[in-house]
């Protein structure tokens, strides 16, 4: 179903955590486990607001993808420390969904992606959670202009 352009909502639900950081809302995905909620302790200690995680609700209005948290919301698992409640925006818009790739083995110069949630296309990056400059890469990818060669 495309999505309603017409101020109605329609949307989804994912497996994923959310984050306002740098005026952008991001979409952090990958499976249990894969670092999404150590991702996040990372960006909040850079300044992010949390929005959601573990899961994910999206709404689609006016062709725009928003990110709200469900019911219970501002909270935070940390593996291996216990679940935390910090401070929180109640919805984002997204513009960049990171789709977390553990390990080496990242192309050097990979293609500019795109990927289509809930009907809506956003740009998507594949980032190794662990890698020590994970936030900066972000933070540029976020802030400055791809040059394509």
């Amino acid at each position: 179903m495309p999505p309603e352009d017409d101020g109605t909502l329609s949307g989804c639900r994912l497996h994923a955590s959310c984050v306002r950081w740098l005026e952008r809302g991001i979409l952090i995905r990958g499976p249990s486990g894969s670092g999404k909620s150590a991702l996040v302790a990372r960006l909040l200690g850079a300044g992010a607001w949390l929005v959601a995680d573990d899961v994910v609700e999206l709404r689609v209005q006016a062709g725009r993808l928003w990110a709200h948290a469900p019911a219970r919301g501002g909270l935070v698992e940390l593996r291996g420390l216990g679940i935390y409640r910090t401070a929180r925006l109640a919805r984002t818009p997204l513009h960049l969904a990171v789709r977390l790739a553990p390990g080496p083995g990242a192309e050097r110069l990979p293609p500019a992606g795109r990927t289509a949630i809930c009907g809506v296309e956003l740009a998507e990056i594949a980032l190794d959670p662990d890698f020590p400059a994970a936030v900066a890469f972000l933070g540029l990818r976020l802030l400055a202009q791809r040059v394509d060669p």
